[in-house]
């Protein structure tokens, strides 16, 4: 067990990720481009940016390691970057792109395979010295309004599309980028510390909602009833069986597969909301003016 502040490695990600509570003291983000605007923004916010090969000497005296890339970077890259982390004597690592549970679904679990696949690929090369810990936190709320459309929401015709028998009702968890950051964060100092007060696998639920209450939120922000229609899930099944992604999302949601509140770890990363409070769902459709009108 260790009280000195750590040193974290981000792999991607944004300013979020540099949240500095006074238990972290070093924060270095991993980046193609330091002259981006991205890395400005991190470099502003007090971060190191590293631009070069990643290696074991420039991870040692690294604590923690976080993948923050997303689907669009190769497995094999980061692989290579825990089996590094893992070389160097980094203590933590947390494998990337969050988001559902792959170890919560059915039929549409093989979509989400890489994750586990990533998680299993880490502890192995982590031979028990390397914390792993996987973080979950449903659906991504900032995305809501930027695939509304593919993900059911008809603004300009307003309805609420979801899949499934009873699915406009099954609770849906969505999580902001920010909170995402901060709970990572927080995991990190609480693991770095003592690795047994983590689980391997850890549930985020920023805020929890359903497609009828989201309809409801909508009619109040357009002054205008939003429809709330459940469509047929075969479809969306053979959709799933050729690698549709949007298709086993909408599956996963309509089920209450995205539904993470049941052991979630929210009073672990942020006991009584004394440290943030949660973004909402209720507060982002009012923000983006019920998700903007075309």
């Amino acid at each position: 067990m260790t009280t000195k502040p750590i040193n974290i490695v981000v792999a991607g990600g944004t300013g979020d990720l540099v949240y500095r509570p006074s238990q972290v003291n070093r924060v270095v983000v991993l980046s193609r481009d330091d002259s981006s605007p991205v890395a400005q923004e991190l470099k502003e916010l007090g971060a190191e940016v590293h631009t070069g090969t990643v290696t074991v000497e420039s991870l040692k005296g690294i604590d923690v390691v976080i993948n923050a890339w997303g689907f669009t970077v190769p497995g094999e890259i980061k692989d290579s970057l825990v089996k590094t982390a893992a070389e160097a004597g980094v203590r933590v690592y947390f494998p990337s792109e969050f988001g559902v549970d792959p170890h919560n679904l059915d039929v549409e679990k093989n979509i989400f395979s890489s994750k586990v696949a990533q998680a299993k690929y880490a502890r192995e090369v982590g031979g028990g010295s390397l914390k792993v810990i996987e973080v979950y936190i449903g659906g991504f709320l900032d995305q809501i309004g930027m695939y509304a459309a593919g993900v059911g929401i008809d603004v300009q015709n307003k309805t609420v599309s979801s899949v499934g028998k009873d699915s406009a009702t099954a609770r849906i968890s969505y999580t902001s980028e920010r909170d995402i950051a901060y709970s990572t964060v927080r995991l990190a100092v609480l693991a770095a510390q003592d690795p047994s007060s983590v689980a391997d696998r850890v549930r985020i639920s920023g805020s929890n909602t359903s497609w009828s209450d989201i309809a409801k939120l909508l009619s109040v922000e357009h002054d205008s009833t939003f429809e709330v229609k459940e469509l047929d899930d075969e479809p969306f099944k053979e959709k799933i069986e050729n690698g549709d992604f949007i298709a086993a999302l909408r599956y996963a949601f309509g089920k209450g597969h995205v539904d993470l509140n049941a052991g979630s770890s929210n009073e672990l990363v942020n006991p009584g909301e004394k440290l943030w409070k949660w973004d909402t769902v209720e507060e982002f459709v009012k923000k983006t003016k019920g998700l903007s009108v075309a």
